[in-house]
C-alpha cells in the first residue's frame, strides 16, 4: 500500500517506509535515504522531521564528506539557472578534471594550497589523454567551480570557508579578429551578389551582430519586414539527449537575459529577407527543411564561402566584432550598442567588442586639426 505524492510506501514486513533525496551520486542520478515507523503517521512525521534537518547536515553518513558530494549538490541546486550548454561544460569539467583529483578528498582537507597545487598540475599538464597543458581560461573555470562549491558546502556547514582563497590562473587578454575595411567591403559585395541560405546568415551576423547560434534558431516568425526589426529569442545550445546519451542541439533562450532584444534591419538585409522569404521552405530563416541548421554544419558552410570570397579564413564570431568595431567608429551610443549585442554591460561591449582601428583613430585625428 502506497500514498501517492509523499514517498511513503508499506513494506512487507508491516513496517512503513518513508524515503527522501539527500544529494546526487557521481552518476548524476539521484541519492535517497529511508526512514521507518510502525505506523503511517509516525513515519510521515519523522519524515517532516528528516526533511527538515538535511540541510543543516552533511548528506552521508560516512564520517568525513568527500568533496565529490558536495561539488554535485551545488550542481544540483545551481542548475536551474544555467542553460544545457552550461551544464553540460561544467558536468564535463567536474567528471574529466576535478573528480579523479580532488573528488574522495575529505572537504576538511581541501584549502588554497591543495587547490592552488591542482590548478597549477592542470596549467601544465591537465591534458586527459595526452597531458597536455589546458587554457588558462579553462583552468580558470575549474577554479572558480571548486570553489563556488567549497562556498556552497561552508554556508550548509559542512565545511568551514576557505581562510584564503586559490590563485587563480591570470587569463591573458586575447585580441579579437575584426575585418579590416577593405575585407568588410569585399565580403559584402560578395554577399550581395550571392543568393543562398548561407550568404543570408553571413550577413544576418555581419549587419545585425547575430551569434551563430542565435542566426541558426532564427524563425520567420522572429521578423517583423514592415517594422525592419529582427526579435532574438532564442539560440541553439549543446545538450545530452536522455535517450541515446549523446550530444544534441536544442532551442534554447538566449544566452542571457539581455541577450533577448530587438535589432533593426539594414537596407541589404531586409533585401535579402524579403527575397528570402518568397522561397522558403522551412520555418527557421537559414533552413530549408523542418529542423534547424546545426552550429557545426553551418560554420562548415560559412568557411567554404569565405574562400570564395577570397576573404582570409576568420571565425563566425569576428563578424559580430566587426559590426561593433563599424557601429562604435560611426559614433553609436555605447548603450545603444550595448543594447543593440544583447550586453548586461556597456562595458563589457567597449572592452570586449570595439576594436578602433588605427585608420580610424588617423582620420578622427586629422578631423580635430582641421576645425583648429
Amino acid at each position: 500500500m502506497s500514498r501517492r505524492g509523499d514517498h511513503i510506501h508499506k513494506r512487507k514486513d508491516g513496517r512503513w517506509e518513508g524515503r527522501y533525496r539527500i544529494g546526487t551520486n557521481m552518476d548524476g542520478t539521484a541519492h535517497y535515504r529511508s526512514v521507518y515507523a510502525h505506523t503511517y503517521a509516525d513515519c510521515k512525521a519523522k519524515l517532516t522531521e528528516a526533511t527538515a534537518r538535511r540541510h543543516s547536515e552533511p548528506p552521508s553518513s560516512a564520517k568525513q564528506l568527500r568533496f565529490r558530494e558536495a561539488i554535485y549538490q551545488w550542481l544540483s541546486v545551481k542548475q536551474m539557472q544555467l542553460k544545457s550548454s552550461t551544464k553540460l561544460k561544467y558536468r564535463d569539467m567536474i567528471e574529466k578534471h576535478i573528480l579523479p583529483e580532488l573528488g574522495e578528498l575529505p572537504l576538511s582537507t581541501l584549502n588554497a594550497v591543495v587547490i592552488s597545487s591542482f590548478l597549477e598540475r592542470k596549467l601544465h599538464c591537465g591534458g586527459v589523454k595526452s597531458s597536455t597543458p589546458l587554457a588558462s581560461s579553462y583552468v580558470r573555470t575549474m577554479a572558480i567551480l571548486i570553489t563556488s562549491a567549497l562556498e556552497f558546502a561552508a554556508s550548509l556547514g559542512w565545511c568551514v570557508p576557505l581562510k584564503i582563497p586559490p590563485c587563480l590562473p591570470s587569463v591573458p587578454k586575447k585580441e579579437p579578429t575584426v575585418l579590416t575595411k577593405i575585407e568588410e567591403e569585399t565580403l559584402t559585395d560578395f554577399l550581395l551578389q550571392e543568393h543562398s541560405l548561407t550568404v543570408l546568415g553571413t550577413l544576418l551576423a555581419l549587419q545585425a551582430g547575430l551569434r551563430i547560434g542565435e542566426v541558426c534558431a532564427l524563425r520567420w516568425c522572429d521578423i517583423d519586414l514592415e517594422k525592419r526589426l529582427l526579435h532574438v529569442r532564442h539560440t541553439l545550445s549543446r545538450t545530452v539527449s536522455e535517450e541515446t546519451s549523446k550530444t544534441v542541439f536544442i532551442l534554447d533562450r538566449p544566452k542571457s537575459r539581455s541577450s533577448h532584444r530587438d535589432v533593426p534591419l539594414t537596407a541589404a538585409l531586409l533585401q535579402k529577407l524579403h527575397a528570402a522569404r518568397e522561397i522558403r521552405l522551412s520555418d527557421y530563416v537559414i533552413s530549408e527543411t523542418s529542423s534547424f541548421v546545426g552550429t557545426r554544419t553551418f560554420e562548415y558552410r560559412y568557411k567554404a564561402l569565405l574562400k570564395r570570397a577570397g576573404v582570409r579564413p576568420i571565425n563566425f564570431h569576428a563578424l559580430r566584432h566587426t559590426y561593433a568595431t563599424r557601429c562604435a567608429e560611426a559614433g553609436m551610443d555605447a548603450k545603444m550598442l550595448s543594447m543593440l549585442l544583447g550586453h548586461a554591460s556597456a562595458t563589457t561591449t567597449l572592452n570586449v567588442y570595439v576594436h578602433p582601428s588605427m585608420e580610424s583613430a588617423s582620420q578622427q585625428v586629422e578631423a580635430i586639426y582641421r576645425l583648429a
